[in-house]
């Protein structure tokens, strides 16, 4: 069964499409975002009598994406699709929200006092990194000496040159992974041996190197690579104490105007656990001027109450509920 995106009205209807369906086989999330913007527009169109929306097909052009031909003979099997690692122990998903005004206050006690400039992405992210591996280390006993995965999603389409289309279809993101760099930081570092700006700054130079010169030189190594649905990253097949994080307040879905109605809020349901994930959901549509983006996180149920009251957490985050468990 594919996961289905949804959102909610602003009559608090629930829309679920199964056409709208998000696959990062063929189309990640910024690819369904621009889609159904462009849906929406159609919509308001006919609603509202209005001339139609532009459309510009090279949206659907992926050809620089695709790898130099290699003949049949030359190529090679991948490996076996991950299978869930055997350390994982049952989770539940946790709605969080980051008022404005405190993300603010984050990113500015997070912001170095000498170097470089980090964003708010980089800054709430180095807190719930820290956050969530002290709480999972009470669990999981790592050695605290021992290098923690960090993984990013990064949107490729600003990154590219020639730019490409604002609606560009297509699976046009690459992962920013701790693993591929020489310098890895350990348990206790990110639990409390470095300062808060500097997880944020290492997490900012971790996407800074994340670079279109990397992307091709991953699509020509794949390229040998028969079937490549056995590539397919599953988060969960990292060891428990892994962090992965995905970004979607580009996607602006509670913006789309459909003619009849705007969304009210927007989740992506999966129908299989994501332990060590991390959404990043764009605001809900509401009068709140202070309404900030959501966090669904996936932790371990024996710490999630621990994760729920934590001083550093409740100083900036606002618990909402369970998710999914």
């Amino acid at each position: 069964m594919l996961p289905k995106p949804f959102f909610y009205l602003s009559d608090c209807q629930v829309l679920d499409e199964s056409v709208l369906t998000s696959q990062s086989y063929s189309n990640d999330v910024m690819g369904w975002a621009s889609f159904t913007h462009q849906l929406a527009e159609n919509c308001y169109a006919i609603i509202n009598k209005t001339p139609f929306p532009s459309w510009d097909p090279a949206c659907l052009d992926n050809s620089r994406f695709i790898s130099k031909y290699i003949p049949d003979e030359a190529k090679v099997d991948g490996p076996s699709p991950p299978e869930r690692h055997e350390g994982h122990l049952p989770a539940s998903s946790l709605l969080f929200h980051l008022p404005t005004s405190k993300a603010k206050e984050l990113k500015d006690l997070a912001t170095p006092a000498y170097g470089s400039w980090i964003s708010t992405f980089d800054a709430f992210s180095a807190l719930l990194w820290r956050v969530i591996t002290k709480h999972r280390a009470t669990l999981f006993k790592p050695d605290l000496k021992a290098p923690i995965l960090w993984a990013e999603a990064v949107n490729m389409r600003k990154r590219m040159q020639p730019p490409l289309p604002e609606r560009a279809q297509c699976n046009i993101f690459f992962a920013a992974l701790s693993t591929m760099h020489q310098n890895q930081l350990t348990a206790g570092e990110i639990i409390s041996e470095l300062p808060l700006s500097r997880l944020a700054a290492y997490i900012r130079m971790l996407t800074n190197n994340t670079t279109q010169e990397g992307l091709e030189k991953a699509l020509e190594m794949v390229a040998p690579i028969r079937d490549k649905a056995s590539l397919f990253i599953r988060i969960n097949s990292f060891p428990p104490m892994s962090l992965a994080t995905t970004d979607w307040r580009e996607t602006r879905i509670c913006e789309a105007d459909f003619g009849f109605g705007r969304p009210k809020a927007y989740r992506h349901f999966f129908d299989t656990g994501n332990e060590g994930l991390i959404i990043v959901y764009p605001p809900r549509n509401t009068s709140n001027p202070d309404e900030g983006c959501e966090f669904v996180i996936s932790v371990e149920k024996e710490i999630v109450g621990r994760v729920i009251e934590d001083p550093e957490l409740k100083q900036y985050f606002e618990f909402r509920g369970i998710e999914a468990e």
